[in-house]
């Protein structure tokens, strides 16, 4: 099927109505639900209820448990049977609460220090996505470097080895990517002049950051909370998850009920700025768009988020569970069972990496036709199959971005945490604790922060898609450049693949728009705002 980009005199494409009469009966399908839902219709019906009904009722538990374990710590002198936990509690309450204080002290960093990535961002974009780049290479040439300055021989040879890694992989970087960095550019720049003209966006990453920090503070509380108060709970966090069924009942479902909470979190803030993207894409964008965005994804979608969070909660709990088993195994020197564990979880990784992946890309669908979870799958695979974007998601280089941002507002964090911990408590052997602790919570917490990058990239690349002609309007050189990348795939593809019999004819329709694409480099940076705003470098 022809990936045309055309678009009729009411500016509806006419992709949809290829996918509807599709020989495939998954891209029909597909196509058939984009077609009978218009994008932003004013009267949206709730999808997916009982998913929403499922995670409330198991927020209000830890919500309750988190004020259960405040509460027995605070009054375990006068709790009879808790005796003899008396001495234990005294010697680790400061330990216990200053702890609580840095990791709640970590997530609020990591809200500040995310907006003012952004903000970087925003001035300095090209070098935000070279530095993203080459930041593993580096870290592997200054890690080799380091190993080099060892006396010893063989900690020598293996510093060498990472830097000569390191070069290779740094000219490997520059060689390939170069050319796509004008491309991630643009790209990024049209992402940033939305939240520019829709500024109270950024709310949305702050809401979603402290929300994930709250939970992830929550399910911490309530299990050091249970640790401390249950001698029970005690002896089986210290038994092994090998010969222990409940150990492993407990790893599984602390993993299952943490992921779950901050991947709806997450989710909630992709699905809110995916709607505040397509509004503006569309020019649906008057009034209020972020509340208006904001209000989809906690009511009428929140179902479809919790139900597709589910299922990766699932996967993730059990990749988590057999890396635990991996680790006993190790240390029991039993290496056979390390690897079969070690080939199950790297099984288990890339499903749950794919499901991720789809349930991301879904979720869009859910903002901008108000799908359901599996209705809005399909419509997915539709797209994807039937428009070929698939080129222009490789060239992509945004979701590095986001990546380089948590990595430093989860340092910057975990230092925040760990001087509020260490300024209260000058003796303690939990002070790498504490940081890894921060760490974890600003790291995890930024990634939903800084979730606009990654959701406009995505929700511009899909609205493209499926009506390209809107870009044209609004970003004429974003619009070009993925034009360009498509032509060119095209052009690699029609040498007898497959894939050239569905998007043959897109370069002779993209000419019969009037447009004649040019190379992206030429193209200037800044021409998707026609305010003539400053270019930020």
């Amino acid at each position: 099927m022809a990936g045309a980009m055309a678009t009729g005199s009411g500016g509806r494409a006419s992709m949809v109505d290829q996918m509807v009469v599709h020989e495939k009966l998954e891209v029909k399908r597909g196509g058939s639900l984009l077609q009978q839902n218009e994008h932003f219709v004013e009267n949206r019906t709730c999808r997916d209820v009982i998913w929403a009904i499922i995670f409330i009722i198991l927020a209000a538990c830890i919500a309750i448990g988190t004020i259960w374990t405040i509460i027995m710590v605070y009054s375990f002198e006068n709790v009879e049977e808790a005796k003899d936990h008396k001495v234990f509690l005294k010697t680790h309450e400061n330990t216990f609460i200053y702890g609580l204080m840095s990791i709640l002290a970590a997530g609020l960093a990591s809200a500040f220090f995310s907006i003012a990535f952004l903000q970087f961002t925003k001035r300095n974009t090209e070098c935000v996505v070279w530095t993203s780049l080459i930041l593993g290479p580096m870290c592997c040439i200054i890690a080799g470097a380091y190993i080099m300055t060892q006396s010893w021989l063989l900690p020598g040879i293996w510093g060498a080895v990472l830097v000569l890694l390191g070069g290779c992989l740094l000219a490997c970087v520059i060689c390939c990517y170069k050319d796509l960095v004008p491309m991630t550019v643009l790209l990024l720049r049209t992402v940033i002049h939305v939240v520019e003209l829709h500024p109270s966006i950024m709310i949305l990453s702050v809401i979603s950051a402290l929300l994930a920090a709250a939970w992830s503070l929550a399910c911490i509380t309530c299990l050091l909370g249970s640790v401390i108060v249950d001698e029970d709970m005690m002896v089986l966090i210290k038994s092994r998850a090998s010969n222990s069924p409940g150990k492993a009942a407990l790893v599984f479902l602390f993993a299952f009920v943490y992921i779950w909470g901050s991947l709806v979190a997450t989710n909630t803030a992709h699905t809110a700025c995916a709607g505040v993207y397509g509004r503006w894409y569309f020019g649906k964008d008057g009034g209020s768009p972020v509340a208006q965005s904001l209000r989809v994804a906690w009511t009428t979608s929140f179902g479809s988020i919790c139900y597709g969070c589910f299922i990766v909660a699932v996967v993730r709990a059990v990749e988590q569970l057999v890396a635990y088993l991996r680790k006993e195994a190790e240390e029991d020197g039993n290496c056979v069972l390390a690897i079969l564990l070690r080939i199950i979880e790297c099984i288990i990784e890339c499903a749950g990496d794919i499901i991720e992946g789809i349930t991301e890309w879904a979720y869009i669908q859910c903002a901008v036709r108000a799908l359901g979870f599996c209705d809005a799958c399909w419509a997915t695979f539709a797209v994807w199959y039937a428009a070929s974007i698939d080129s222009i998601i490789a060239a992509c280089l945004i979701d590095l971005v986001p990546f380089l941002g948590a990595l430093m507002v989860g340092l910057l964090s975990g230092a925040t945490g760990f001087l509020v911990y260490h300024l209260h408590v000058v003796v303690g052997g939990y002070n790498t604790t504490v940081f890894a602790f921060c760490f974890c919570i600003g790291f995890l917490s930024s990634l939903a922060a800084l979730m606009p990058l990654k959701s406009g990239s995505c929700t511009i690349i899909v609205c493209f898609a499926e009506e390209a002609d809107f870009l044209r309007r609004k970003a004429p050189a974003l619009y070009e450049a993925l034009v360009q990348k498509q032509i060119e795939e095209d052009a690699d593809s029609s040498m007898g693949s497959a894939s050239s019999s569905r998007r043959g004819s897109h370069q002779h329709q993209i000419q019969n728009q009037g447009g004649q694409a040019r190379d992206v480099r030429a193209a200037p940076l800044m021409e998707m705002q026609p305010q003539g705003q400053p270019q930020g470098r």
